[in-house]
């Protein structure tokens, strides 16, 4: 709305005679307006840092450049799910939501993170099917039973008074639902369809480069 009468302005600035050609527009709600975008960049800044955080710990864990990048858009499709399912059931932003988005993040790669490291547990060339596998059948149990106590908890803050707990407890349901999804779905599937035999060769021959090869 105030772009729009920002616009309108422009052109009547630039149509009126000198000296009458200073004209502006002022209003109260035109805070918030400012406020409101400001809170939209906070979201998405902190959203950036999150994910870049995420990323670095990720590629730590697993060493592997291609589980990195199979990870952050595992980590990018559960924001986008989740936040479509948060728009889907009328939340608008404010400040509770710009909070919340970047607690999003932290929580959608924890179940990534798991599957990663699972993916890198044997050394030298092995198969990305049974890396894959290996995976799911090791990891698979307990991230599931993660999801169910953060379920649990989620459902526990429904019943809270406090508009905070309430919003974070929904947010939470749909951030683990669509981690589950994605870790269990987009990310085993990129796994298991392009994944490396040997993950962590990239990063070793980077180091040993850089390092020097150790002495037997």
């Amino acid at each position: 709305e105030w772009i729009s009468y920002e616009t309108w302005l422009d052109i009547e600035r630039n149509a009126a005679p000198s000296g009458v050609n200073q004209m502006f527009h002022s209003d109260v709600s035109f805070w918030w307006y400012d406020t409101n975008v400001q809170m939209l960049k906070t979201a998405y800044g902190a959203a950036g840092i999150a994910l870049a955080c995420a990323a670095v710990i990720i590629f730590i864990s697993s060493r592997s450049f291609v589980l990195t990048i199979f990870a952050a858009i595992s980590i990018m499709y559960v924001l986008i799910a989740a936040t479509a399912s948060l728009v889907g059931l009328g939340w608008e932003l404010g400040f509770l939501e710009s909070v919340l988005f970047a607690i999003l993040i932290g929580i959608s790669c924890d179940f990534v993170i798991h599957f990663g490291h699972a993916y890198t547990m044997y050394t030298g060339s092995v198969s990305r099917h049974h890396r894959s596998h290996f995976s799911l059948t090791h990891m698979g149990p307990s991230i599931l039973a993660g999801a169910f106590t953060t379920f649990a908890a989620a459902a526990v803050m429904l019943l809270t008074e406090i508009t905070f707990f309430r919003k974070f407890a929904v947010m939470l349901f749909m951030t683990i639902v669509h981690s589950t999804i994605g870790c269990l779905v987009v990310y085993l599937v990129l796994c298991d369809c392009f994944g490396p035999a040997e993950p962590t060769k990239g990063y070793d021959t980077i180091r040993a480069k850089l390092c020097g090869k150790k002495k037997d």
